[in-house]
């Protein structure tokens, strides 16, 4: 906990806001760097849960930019892709639980784009009671061990009220919310299953 509130005292703004200041952008897309975008969807509209997207750069694994707010699913899919594309042709990380299948299909259909996470042939991050603990406890290393990555304000409160549960889980204390913590989780999971795909292709190369 200490971590994070000495880094809350740090935190910057961001350099530019959009969508109304849903949408936070820390560092823009560099030409030629790889970036992975984690997307916690909801349920839609107004008055659903919020949704989430967390840009990291996929070689330093740093916070480039942000979004956090109420959409439907097919503006969900049409802000992603956008965002996706502004950083470099993205690698999407959707959550494919629940409500993350329609924004997937609007991905796919209607936005045609194509550079999206698949796991067991399926396009989409499956959240489960075997991935779900491993990406939260690699994101709690990283929160407390590299906090100079985040730099999200909205992000890290929401670290702070991120609590053991009463039935043995995790997740947001009542009446607080998950979202952006899900969504860096995710982005964080998949970086590091690609960096280790990239050091052990490497390896190989050094070997033959």
């Amino acid at each position: 906990m200490k971590p994070l509130v000495e880094r809350m005292r740090e935190l910057q703004p961001p350099i530019s806001t959009r969508m109304n200041g849903r949408l936070q952008i820390w560092y823009p897309a560099v030409a030629g760097r790889k970036y992975v975008i984690g997307v916690d969807t909801a349920g839609g509209g107004a008055d659903g849960d919020a949704a989430a997207a967390q840009v990291v750069e996929m070689e330093t694994g740093l916070q480039c930019a942000e979004f956090a707010g109420q959409m439907d699913p097919q503006e969900m899919a049409a802000a992603v892709a956008t965002l996706a594309r502004e950083y470099n042709q993205a690698l999407v990380v959707v959550e494919r639980n629940n409500h993350g299948h329609t924004v997937l299909a609007y991905l796919q259909g209607p936005e045609k784009y194509t550079n999206l996470y698949e796991q067991g042939g399926m396009a989409g991050w499956l959240t489960s009671s075997l991935t779900r603990p491993r990406m939260i406890a690699a994101l709690g290393t990283l929160l407390s061990e590299r906090t100079e990555m985040f730099h999200s304000a909205r992000l890290l409160a929401e670290c702070r009220t991120f609590i053991r549960l009463r039935h043995g889980g995790t997740g947001a204390a009542p009446g607080s919310h998950d979202d952006c913590v899900m969504a860096m989780a995710m982005a964080h999971a998949v970086r590091a299953e690609r960096m280790e795909m990239a050091h052990r292709d490497r390896t190989q190369r050094m070997a033959s």
